[in-house]
Order: C-alpha cells, then structure tokens, then sequence
C-alpha cells in the first residue's frame, strides 16, 4: 500500500501543502527540523491514531478549523484518510474527529474496534512499523555515537536502547533499593508497633460495644427491677388495705346484686306502665282483682316452679337411664362382681403358681436327654447287676489267696515241682487261670478294674434313679403348668368378655363402673320417687289455680262483665298482677340488700376500696404468699438493683477510659501508608530483579534468533554500498563508521519486515537532516535507496537543500517549497 497524497490545512507547523508522491522515490523538503518531525507525526498519527502522542494543533492565527488527508493505493484498492481539527473557542482546547476512511467508491472503511489503520493495511503494530518503515538518521555524527547505535542494533535490534545502559539503571536501583534496608527496617518496625497498637485498638474496640452492650442491659435490667420494687411495694400496700377489710368481696357481691336489682325492678315497673296504658282495663278493676290476682299468681309460680323441678327430675332420670342402658352392666347378676372377682383371683393365683414353675419343655427334652445318655451307661454296666456281695468277698477271698501263693516260697517250690517234675499245671497258674476267666467275663483285666467297675456300676445306678425322680417330679411340673395355663386363659377370657362389654380397662376400672351403675340406679329410684312426689304437688297447685281462677271469673261476672270481654279482661289483670307482685318482690329484696350493705360498709368508701383491692382476684392469690417472703424478695431486688447500679457506672467509667485511646480508623489509615510502604519496596525489589532476568533474557533470545542472521544482512548491505571493502571495519576512517551504522540499520529495517508477506507495500521513510561532508557516502546511500525503491515506496524527508538538489539530479522526484502553498 503507497501513498500517494497527503493534503493539509490551516495545520500548524504544515500550513496547506498539498504533496503527490511519485511512482518511484521522492525526498521532501521541509525548510526546517520541526516541519520534518511534524511529518513524521502526521504519517504515524494517521496509521495508528495514536493518543499518546500530542494532537496536531490547528492554526490558530489562521483558522479554527484544520484538516488532513492521506490518500493511500495499492494494485486493488483505493483509501481516502481524513480527520478534522476544531479549536473550541470557550476553552481553546483542541478536538478532533475519528478518522473516516473511504474507498474509492466513496463507501466508508470500519475496522473493528481495537485495530488501527496500519494494522490493517501492513499486519504491524506501531514499534514494528516504526523499525522497518522509519529510518532517522542522526543529527550529531560523531563516532561515539555511531558506535554505540551500532552496539545496541548487534545486542538487541534497537538503536536507541542499551542495553549496557538498562543494566547499569538496573543496578544503580538496586544499588537504592538496598541503600534502604536500614529505613525498610525501621518501617517494618513501625508497622509491627501500629500493628500491636491497631490489635489492641481493636480489642478495646470490641470491649467498648461489649460495654455498651453490658450497660443497655443493664440500663433494662434497672429499669425492670425499679418496676418491680415499685409494683411489689404497691402490692404490699394493697394487701394491707385487703387485711383490714375482709369483708370487701361481700360488699363488691352485694353492691352487684344492689345494681341488678334495681335494674330488675326498673324493667318491671316499664312492664306495668306498659301493660296498663295498652289494656282497656279499667285500673279500679285491676285494683278490685287485685288480692285474687295475687294468689293467682304466687300459684302459678308454684306450678311453674313444681313444674321446672319436676322437668329436671324428669331429664336427669332419661339420662341416667340412658347411661345405665349403654354402661354394659344393665342384665348382669347381682353377684357379678363376686364372680369376676373369684375370677381375677384364680387367674393371680394360677399365674404366680404358673411363674414360679420356670420348667419349660426344652428343658424337660434336655432332663429326658440326660436321663436316657446316663440310662445308657448304666446299661453297658448291666453285667455286675448280678454279682452280689458275696460274689465280691469271694473274689476279693480268691485273689487274697493268689496274692499268699504267689508271695510264700513253699507255694513256689511246689509249683515248681509240678511243672518240672510231674509235668502237671501249677497251682499259681491255676489260680491265674480262673481269675482271668472270670474277669473276661466282666470285661476287666484285674480285680482292680473289676472293683472299680463294680463301684462305677453302683454310683451310676444311684445316679438313675435319683434323675429317674426328678424327671417324674418335672413331668408332673409340666403337666401342672398346663393346668394353670388353662386356667389363665379361660379366667382371662372371662374378664376380657367382661372388660369389653363395658369398655374399661381392668378389674378396678369395672368395678367402679360397677358400683357407679349400682349407685345410679339407687339414685334413680329416689329421683322416681321424687318426681312422682312434684307430680302429685303440681297436681294440687294446678287444681288451686282453677279454683281461684273461677273465684275471679265469678266476681267478673257480679261486676256485670260481658263473658265475651271477661277472658280478655282477666288475662289483663293477671298480667298486671303478676308484674306487680314481681315488682313488690323485688323491691323487698333490694330493701335487704341495701340495708345490709349500708350496715357491712360503714363509714368507708367503695370507690376508694374498689380502686385499691382490684383486681380481686389476683390480689387474693398473692395472699398465698407470707409477708416475710415478700419482704426478703424486696431486699434481694434491692440488693439487686445496687449491684447492677455499680455495675454500669463501672461500665460507664471503662468506656470513657478506652475513647481515650487513637481511633482504630486512624491506626488503620497509617498501617495502610506504612504497608503501603513496605509492599512498594518489596515490589519495586522483586520487579528490579524479575525485569533484570527479563531484560537479559530477551536480549540472549533476540541474539539466538537474529543476531546471525542480521550480522548477514548488514554484511550484505555494506557490500552494497561499499564495493571496495567488502568486509565490515570498525578501525576504518568516519565515511566507514557511517556506512556500517547504515548497513546495519537497513538491514534492522529488512529483518524487521522479512517475514511480511505485503513486504513490498509497506513504505520507507528515511528522514535526514544537514548533511555534512562525505559526499560519496551520500552517493552510496541514495543509489542503495533508489534501488530498494524498485521493489517498495521510499520517501526521504529532508531539511538539507543541497541533498535535495543533488538527489533531484539522480532521479529522484522533489516535494517541497514549491509544493508547500498549493491548495
């Protein structure tokens, strides 16, 4: 991609040039170093849109508007840069706009948000483009210079970093940092002791909200025992206005029925006015009737008061009938509980009987397994169930004679003579003989096996017979246990039968139910024989009540009352007189009452008794407490109330001690400096050494991978423009120092863009200043770059106008003063 135009306006520095770069190279001339650098900035600042870099300033002596634009080709296409300037007048600050880019049909260009323009034309980043598109050469010439720029290509490809130098920097703050042990020191012991003071700060911090904590209970702890100081000294008051009026639950009843009363009778003197001004009664007639109609009605409340009675008497003996059909007991004879009893009983009986036999039937198939294993033993011995004792006295007889014969000389010498002489069996072996016959008949083989057999047969036939018994007895143990277990559950059968029939628990549960249906029907028979009796009593009243009731209709009828108006007229006088004598009633029974409150209460007041003793109720449960337990209750509260006073005044004088101390925000805040202090030195140590090891790291890689190769190409180069000397001389006069400093910094531009495909597109600026002499050198360095231009876009930019003279000479296409003004 070339440039081919670069327009400006109202640019400071610029001004309006208009500059149309050739096909092949061109050189620049700006009359001054400024112009030079400003170009240089322009170019960059339209690639990469930097915003690091200072704003181009727009003119402000000409216009408050600037423009630049840079049109740029290639084989397929066409971009037109632009961005505008504008100069606020309120501020006199500088703004710009983004950059537009447009092809050559006038559509816009986006590029994604994080790439730029020259990365998306040459795939390079800012350094890369600057190192292979930017060629400065420097202002001072001196050896020294070219030498070092020379050095610091061959260490790490850039001219301007040394890398002798970074070290030396590296280790002069090294040199700093470890000059400052001694202060990091004392830092660090600052920082312990703000450490040891924010730890006790905040210790005290946390025992200032436990305080506070400590004293608002506290404060409520005070307030509740001062209520309840004061709520049991009112008590105690109470209950003493209680004690010297014991009477006052007497008053309070009968000043409730005094109120009652005169509400009653209130309600049935509006019921007499009520029904005297509805009737059409006469009220003389009334007051005629009057004595019968008073024993009219005291008899009509006779009937109904017999009446209500004799309906209660009536409705309890339903329900206990009723009850006594659903217990369960109703059709069980009178003995019931006797045979229930028996039955419990023998159900005890058996079943303590029934526990104390453990004997299960294993473990009588154990006894019977025993009895048969020993039965069998004595079985094998059965042989010497027929030797008696005197078959024993013979045979213990016949070995004692053995034992003499064989012991005695005489008895030897003539066994002798038998057996040698006369050829005749010996006695001793005679003797022998039937002795062992006899016991091979036992299965012994001496008289002491035999004698221990026969005790062994004895022992062992006392043994079966003794388990012979016991077996019987548990047998018969057995035997009985499945009596009594018969016996438990036919009796527990009965019971459960009873116990359900009656839905209770147990023996005793049914037996009081059991009295309780007996006790019942007791009752119910007197409750009968009580109804009966209030029938017959309403029965008499009731045929009063008729009498007296034809006693009024017959003096209605003397008074020459129709007998069509005498039902409506009596049933008037009867309501009325009824009422009256409600009303007399009443009015005698308040008559009482307030008499004996009136005499009960005295000289005292109720109002004043009423608004000290109540509640009643909860003032009389306290009277289950004695004085003296009330009394020590307030002390004890007292006792209380003092501690819990001292104990938050020593709170209180605590927490104003710890707001003495530093403020644990303020401690924080220099721990956080004094940290803050240590992490930078701590970093700024790690980071020397880490960007050390970096550094030398990066500068061995670069030298592994390009040095070689860039000592080839600056070789090359050297040759270019140098034919006569074909090796590279560091000891050789200024013209080659120069010219080693160019190969190498050409062949830095080569290495740079040697593995970019569009190499040839991305174009070379080489800026010069003044020359001085060696103008053979010059000559070398614009042919080498007139024949790089063959293959990509060289523009040189420079302030020297003999070399643009002379490089106008060579070919090269001029850009400057000429073109400066055009628009």
């Amino acid at each position: 991609m070339k440039i081919e135009r670069i327009r400006t306006t109202n640019l400071t520095g610029l001004g309006n040039v208009d500059w149309r770069f050739p096909v092949g190279p061109g050189v620049v001339f700006v009359a001054e170093k400024s112009q030079q650098k400003m170009f240089a900035k322009l170019v960059r600042g339209f690639l990469y849109d930097l915003n690091d870099l200072e704003p181009l300033d727009v003119s402000k002596a000409q216009c408050s508007k600037g423009l630049a634009e840079v049109w740029m080709t290639s084989e397929s296409t066409h971009l037109q840069i632009r961005r505008e300037f504008i100069l606020h007048d309120d501020d006199g600050q500088i703004g710009f706009s983004t950059l537009v880019i447009e092809d050559e049909t006038g559509q816009g260009v986006s590029l994604p948000e994080s790439m730029t323009l020259g990365a998306y034309l040459f795939q390079l980043n800012l350094q890369a483009f600057c190192q292979g598109g930017f060629v400065e050469w420097p202002e001072r010439e001196e050896r020294d210079l070219l030498f070092r720029r020379i050095r610091n290509l061959r260490q790490g490809g850039d001219e301007g970093l040394s890398l002798s130098k970074v070290l030396a920097s590296i280790a002069g703050a090294q040199r700093r940092v470890e000059d400052q042990k001694e202060s990091i020191a004392e830092t660090k012991a600052e920082y312990d002791a703000l450490r040891g003071e924010w730890e006790a700060a905040h210790r005290r911090q946390e025992e200032e909200r436990l305080l506070q904590i400590e004293m608002k209970n506290l404060r409520e702890k005070e307030k509740i025992l001062a209520t309840r100081i004061g709520s049991t000294s009112k008590l105690q008051d109470r209950l003493t206005i209680l004690r010297q009026n014991p009477d006052y639950r007497e008053l309070r009843r009968l000043q409730g029925e005094l109120t009652r009363l005169e509400e009653r009778f209130q309600v049935l003197e509006g019921n007499v006015k009520a029904l005297t001004s509805e009737s059409q009664v006469d009220w003389t007639v009334i007051e005629g009737l009057r004595e019968g109609c008073m024993e009219w009605a005291r008899l009509q409340e006779n009937v109904e008061r017999i009446g209500a009675k004799a309906q209660t008497w009536a409705r309890k003996i339903i329900e206990v009938t009723n009850s006594l059909q659903t217990s369960g007991y109703q059709g069980l004879s009178k003995d019931e509980d006797q045979r229930l009893h028996r039955a419990q009983e023998e159900m005890h009986t058996a079943q303590e009987e029934l526990n104390r036999l453990t004997l299960t039937n294993s473990e009588l198939q154990k006894v019977e397994i025993a009895y048969k294993q020993e039965l069998a033993i004595l079985q094998n011995l059965e042989d010497f169930a027929k030797i008696t004792e005197a078959d024993e006295l013979k045979i213990e007889h016949r070995e004692r004679r053995l034992t003499q014969w064989q012991s005695s000389k005489i008895s030897g010498f003539f066994d002798f003579a038998l057996q040698e002489l006369l050829g005749m069996t010996s006695i001793n072996k005679r003797l022998v003989f039937r002795l062992t016959k006899y016991y091979q008949k036992y299965r012994v083989s001496n008289f002491k096996e035999f004698k221990r057999k026969i005790k062994e047969f004895r022992g062992q036939q006392q043994r079966v017979e003794r388990m012979r018994t016991d077996l019987e007895k548990l047998q018969e143990s057995v035997r009985r246990g499945e009596k009594l277990l018969g016996v438990v559950h036919s009796r527990t059968k009965i019971l459960k039968q009873a116990f359900i029939s009656t839905n209770t628990a147990d023996y005793p549960a049914w037996l009081n139910g059991w009295n309780d249906y007996w006790a019942k029907d007791d009752q119910l028979a007197l409750w009968n024989n009580e109804l009966q009796l209030a029938l017959e009593q309403q029965r008499v009243e009731e045929t009063k009540l008729q009498g007296c009731a034809e006693q009024l209709h017959g003096k209605l009828e003397n008074w020459g009352v129709s007998a069509t108006d005498r039902d409506e007229v009596l049933a008037a006088v009867l309501s009325v007189a009824s009422q009256l004598r409600e009303k007399d009633k009443t009015e005698r029974e308040f008559a009482e009452s307030s008499r004996r409150f009136s005499e009960l209460l005295g000289d005292r007041t109720m109002d004043r008794l009423s608004k000290s003793l109540e509640p009643l109720a909860e003032l009389e449960r306290e009277t289950y407490f004695t004085d003296e337990e009330r009394l020590a209750e307030l002390a004890a509260w007292n006792n209380e109330l003092m501690e819990t006073c001292l104990r938050r005044v020593k709170a209180e004088r605590q927490l104003q001690y710890n707001q003495g101390f530093p403020i644990l925000s303020v401690l924080e805040r220099k721990i956080e400096a004094v940290k803050g202090r240590l992490k930078a030195y701590e970093t700024l140590n790690c980071a020397l050494d880490d960007a050390l090891a970096l550094l030398e790291a990066s500068f061995k890689e670069w030298q592994t991978e390009y040095g070689k190769v860039l000592e080839e190409e600056s070789q090359w180069i050297f040759s270019q423009i140098s034919p006569l000397h074909a090796q590279m001389k560091t000891e050789r006069d200024m013209a080659d120092v120069k010219k080693n400093y160019f190969a190498y910094r050409m062949a830095m531009v080569q290495l740079t863009l040697r593995n970019q495909r569009n190499y040839a597109e991305v174009p070379l600026f080489f800026s010069i200043g003044e020359i001085h002499e060696d103008q053979g050198f010059w000559d070398d360095v614009t042919t080498y770059l007139q024949k790089l231009s063959i293959s990509r876009q060289v523009v040189l930019c420079t302030s020297d106008s003999k070399l643009s003279e002379m490089m106008g000479n060579v070919g090269w296409q001029r850009l400057g003063a000429l073109d400066w003004n055009k628009s």
